[in-house]
């Protein structure tokens, strides 16, 4: 019997590893900040100049079940490696945004090292600025705080700006959602497991990193 449970659970933790989404957990997850981030399209195709009979700088190709190849950069393809945000259940993948122009997004492979950046068609492609990735996915699927958030970076404020009053910290959410964002601040409703609370939070630090995610 005990064979069987252990059986069991290996071959759960197994299909865990080869479904297994990506997604930032720490402030240096992700390896590269922009101005936001691009919803991604297979195949990817990612060129020098954001005009489409530009030099093709990477063809990448992925699914929803862990698989994606490059077509040049081979040994810089794992799954890990690519996204900012990876879903196989919600069949989601972003990839980080540093440059946008009318029709063209600049995205970039999140290499800490050497990143693989190149233009891709907004029109298969869409990006979202920091507002709109929150405003839009926040609100519906909630966000959650960096795992290694200083606890001062948890506190809820009354208004945009530290110093006003405080109005608690958030410590054990079950659910925050982002209602309005301003300059750097966002502002959330808080629900734990004894109430609920509203107030704002400094959701990117004056280094640009964010500190926290859309739980997808």
């Amino acid at each position: 019997m005990k064979k069987i449970l252990l059986t069991v659970f290996l071959l759960f933790l197994l299909s865990g590893i080869v479904l297994a989404d990506v997604a930032p957990y720490y402030i240096n997850s992700l390896k590269r900040y922009g101005i936001g981030f691009t919803k991604v399209q297979s195949p990817l195709v990612m060129r020098l100049e954001p005009k489409k009979d530009a030099k093709i700088l990477e063809t990448l190709t992925f699914d929803y079940n862990n698989s994606a190849k490059c077509a040049i950069n081979k040994n810089k393809c794992e799954i890990d490696d690519i996204f900012a945000q990876y879903s196989t259940d919600k069949k989601i993948a972003f990839l980080t945004t540093i440059d946008s122009t009318e029709n063209w997004n600049m995205v970039c492979f999140n290499q800490a090292q050497a990143p693989v950046c190149g233009w891709v068609d907004d029109n298969l492609n869409k990006y979202y600025n920091y507002i709109e990735f929150f405003e839009q996915f926040g609100k519906k699927y909630g966000i959650y705080l960096f795992k290694d958030l200083k606890k001062p970076d948890k506190i809820l404020y009354a208004a945009p700006l530290k110093e006003t009053n405080s109005l608690g910290s958030i410590e054990m959410p079950r659910f925050i959602s982002p209602w309005l964002i301003r300059g750097n601040w966002m502002l959330v409703k808080v629900k734990d497991f004894k109430d609920s609370k509203t107030g704002w939070i400094q959701f990117r630090g004056s280094d640009g990193k964010l500190r926290l995610f859309v739980k997808f």
